[in-house]
């Protein structure tokens, strides 16, 4: 667990430098956000393993992270479009806004919740690793 929680501390402190390089912060921003959430899909199904989550728990969860990852896809193509278009301003923080919007998807967030509190913990950390990669990568891109 605290593997996991050093991940998501990782990530935010790497993105809260600044973001000097949109396009680079935010290509670095889809890597590090995918391997947490591959790291993330490991460790679920290591809770089932465990005995901690059911195997309804574990699919959904999954499902959870598979949705967060097809966005994180869409996050990177779209960061690619807009480095191709000549890197508007705004342009990397309406690709990260958007990504951010669905990561908040209420029927999505549903599929979070497990019965056993311990495993309920290690999913929120993993859920929260992943906004909190995105929110610092706002906060950095301030506009751009």
């Amino acid at each position: 667990m605290k593997r996991k929680l050093g991940i998501g501390l990782l990530l935010c402190s790497a993105l809260l430098g600044g973001c000097k390089d949109p396009y680079g912060s935010c290509e670095k921003a889809a890597l590090d956000i995918g391997n947490g959430i591959a790291a993330g899909m490991k460790t679920v199904d290591q809770l089932r393993v465990q005995g901690l989550i059911s195997v309804q728990e574990e699919t959904n969860v999954l499902g959870y992270l598979e949705f967060a990852n097809k966005g994180n896809g869409a996050f990177g193509a779209c960061v690619q479009s807009a480095h191709t278009a000549g890197s508007k301003a705004g342009a990397y923080t309406a690709c990260a806004q958007t990504f951010s919007t669905a990561l908040a998807n209420p029927q999505s967030l549903a599929l979070i919740h497990v019965n056993n509190p311990q495993a309920q913990q290690d999913v929120q950390v993993i859920v929260n690793a992943v906004n909190t990669g995105i929110t610092a990568l706002l906060s950095g891109l301030g506009g751009k």
